[in-house]
């Protein structure tokens, strides 16, 4: 091999090794500056109300040192009606993760470095049965971000009963859900929209009710007849022998079916046929949780 085919074997390999070096420079820097001052997370937030839902943020607008660690500032602001409530949030990112302070220190939030089979140990935070939360990557994917490609880990995370933290994180940007852990059937979330100086308006692709109408971040929507819509869903056949089907109820509601003892059988989203298939449970009484924006009910199942 003469010299003139290593010289371009070699530029051959350098220019399929540049979008990828390119790619992980930037998700690095996504990790290395997360919460960049002047980031807003808009966040959609159930209140008290059933006849409203309204939203709020969380905003990086300053830096700061705590411990001797130089950190950013964020407020959440949680609006209702004319009231708007503060909470204040402490966070800085070394490589690839995220961590937020919390009882005089540091605890980590985010590993955006994780990928597939990874498990992520956020010991701050407690199980039902008092052990740490832990997050599982499933798996790894890209997602587009204003044209570009980010990493997004798709995670199970939560004990099913007291506190959950799924289902997709997206680089420099967080759990799409809420930024941190939440309790079951929390106010808090799902994520409308993200913002930096660096990134135009994002809308979470992957926000899972209609009520929100991805356009304006900061919808406040009213007049949701909860009772009305409780009263309209219907569960067909019942009882039953293999399947139930879930009338008068948006796509994507979530669901859990328990045992008469309070345990969670199973749960999911309800599908388009609205189908959900119960043909293996024991012979008995059961009920089932159906959450959306709009509404939070449980209904009773006789499974034959």
């Amino acid at each position: 091999m003469d010299s003139s085919d290593t010289l371009y074997k070699s530029k051959i390999m350098k220019q399929a090794l540049l979008p990828i070096l390119l790619f992980l420079t930037i998700l690095q820097n996504y990790a290395q500056d997360f919460a960049p001052i002047g980031a807003i997370w808009h966040y959609t937030q159930s209140t008290i109300n059933p006849e409203l839902t309204s939203f709020k943020t969380i905003e990086s607008v300053s830096d700061t040192t705590i411990n001797g660690i130089k950190c950013r500032k964020l407020i959440e602001k949680e609006r209702y009606m004319d009231v708007t409530n503060l909470y204040y949030h402490y966070m800085y990112s070394k490589n690839d993760s995220v961590f937020f302070f919390k009882d005089s220190d540091f605890h980590l939030l985010y590993d955006f470095g994780a990928n597939k089979g990874d498990t992520i140990v956020l010991d701050y935070f407690k199980t039902y049965d008092n052990k740490p939360l832990t997050m599982i990557i499933d798996s790894v994917g890209t997602v587009l971000v204003n044209s570009r490609e980010r990493k997004v880990q798709y995670v199970t995370c939560g004990d099913g009963m007291v506190i959950e933290f799924g289902q997709q994180v997206i680089q420099g940007i967080g759990n799409t859900n809420f930024m941190f852990p939440f309790l079951e059937f929390s106010i808090n979330g799902p994520l409308r929209c993200y913002q930096d100086r660096n990134t135009a308006l994002f809308l979470n692709p992957f926000y899972p009710y209609n009520d929100w109408n991805r356009i304006d971040c900061e919808q406040i929507i009213t007049e949701i007849k909860e009772a009305k819509i409780e009263n309209a869903i219907r569960i067909y056949p019942n009882p039953t022998d293999n399947d139930i089907s879930i009338l008068n109820i948006d796509r994507h509601t979530e669901y859990k079916i328990l045992d008469n003892m309070g345990k969670i059988i199973k749960k999911g989203l309800i599908s388009e046929t609205n189908k959900i298939d119960i043909k293996d449970f024991a012979k008995g009484i059961y009920f089932i949780e159906l959450r959306n924006a709009k509404v939070k009910t449980t209904k009773q199942i006789i499974k034959n």
